[in-house]
């Protein structure tokens, strides 16, 4: 469990989990995801309330809701139990997140329908809050406007990344426009804004310049060390780590695997791992890859595996590779570097800001560019960086820099 140092003595503090909720059985947990947990254990024991927006409003619980809500999310042999009956006669009671709305409902302190949390709120007695929403979710009207309301209150939001609007061709259809109605909401009734670096705090000044704006921080996210596995390092073994979807850039690798494969005997192309669920606009790239003549030879489909699994590859890889054509953060390159993988990176400025010297960085969207560099390191003839030069925040740190923003932002008062 993380430290709560940091959250302690955040003034009535009201956490959304609307997130996880939501995310419950769809998979292994994304960046976005960790975050909120690593919030929601960092909340426990301090007195804190839990929010979450369910199908059919809005449920309030304390420590024993959100220990039972992490278990759901972090512990896949849990059982998420039986949907209540109004969801089995409406015929959604297979639907993960109603088992979890019904195991949640029993340690509600507060619930309320859609329109009730200005009411909600107002018979809690709740002035001078907290509430803190680190999830891109539940980012509604309805939502931050109720608690905006409430005397002497802040409200703190965790923007990870405007790709949306940056990248809109990378994304789900229709999320742009859904996206910047959430920043838009997040303008007008936040109080402080948390960028998760200083990449997405130039990206979120540029789209509001010339408009009044909340005050932002820049508060880099913490990473959990893993314990380090004793497998041996391979040669030739190679790692993609991440949801796949078009900006993370799989169809370019699969391209610098072709591309070593017709120029190398087929014993000596190295491996390639892709670890990660399947996402969005990613149906040609997943074709190609099922009928390519590399797979389960050369190329390997692992889909999602839990944290351990990851480790171990992770423990065997001689480099992580993350051709990402835009990122907020990102996660796996500091989580392979951790693990004594090189990180192999696109040249984006955000890996420069977290990682540094310690990655190798490829200059191009060239397949030969990258077939070059990872046969280097394939033969173990590349330059590598010095790994345990890699400074990472922890989350107390990480906890600090928001817990003393949000106390600056009591000082000066609400706008």
């Amino acid at each position: 469990m993380q430290s709560s140092q940091g959250l302690h003595d955040i003034p009535q503090l009201w956490l959304d989990v609307t997130r996880l909720l939501t995310r419950i059985g769809r998979g292994a947990l994304t960046g976005i995801d960790r975050v909120e947990v690593a919030y929601l254990e960092a909340a426990l024991g301090v007195s804190a309330k839990f929010i979450c927006r369910t199908t059919r409003g809005y449920l309030v619980f304390g420590d024993d809701g959100a220990t039972a809500l992490l278990e759901m999310a972090c512990e896949a042999h849990r059982p998420l139990g039986r949907a209540d009956w109004f969801s089995r006669l409406t015929l959604r009671g297979n639907k993960p997140r109603h088992k979890v709305e019904a195991a949640l409902r029993k340690y509600a302190i507060a619930r309320c329908g859609p329109r009730g949390l200005p009411k909600l709120l107002k018979a809690q007695g709740c002035e001078g809050i907290t509430y803190v929403n680190v999830g891109h979710s539940n980012l509604s009207e309805a939502t931050l406007s109720a608690f905006a309301a409430r005397p002497n209150s802040d409200v703190v939001v965790m923007i990870h990344d405007l790709i949306p609007l940056t990248h809109p061709d990378y994304v789900a259809d229709g999320l742009p426009e859904k996206f910047a109605g959430r920043i838009k909401r997040v303008r007008r009734y936040g109080n402080l804004i948390i960028c998760n670096s200083a990449v997405t705090d130039a990206d979120l000044a540029t789209h509001w310049i010339g408009q009044d704006a909340p005050a932002r921080i820049v508060a880099h996210l913490g990473v959990t060390p893993q314990p380090l596995s004793d497998l041996d390092r391979e040669d030739g073994y190679f790692v993609m780590l991440g949801t796949m979807e078009a900006r993370k850039n799989h169809a370019l690798m699969v391209d610098a695997w072709d591309v070593m494969a017709a120029q190398m005997p087929l014993a000596e192309v190295p491996k390639l791992h892709i670890i990660g669920n399947s996402g969005w606009k990613v149906d040609r790239l997943m074709a190609r890859l099922q009928a390519h003549p590399l797979l389960g030879d050369r190329i390997f489909l692992h889909g999602p595996l839990p944290d351990d699994a990851v480790q171990d590859h992770l423990a065997r890889a001689c480099a992580l590779l993350f051709p990402s054509m835009a990122e907020g953060f990102g996660y796996p390159p500091l989580e392979a570097a951790m693990a004594g993988a090189v990180p192999i990176c696109s040249n984006l400025a955000v890996y420069k800001e977290t990682l540094g010297d310690c990655a190798v960085y490829v200059d191009s969207d060239d397949a030969y560019s990258w077939a070059e560099t990872i046969r280097q390191h394939s033969r173990g003839t590349a330059v590598t960086p010095d790994l345990t030069k890699l400074t990472v925040p922890s989350w107390p740190e990480h906890f600090e820099t928001v817990r003393s923003a949000i106390a600056q932002q009591r000082r000066k008062g609400r706008p």
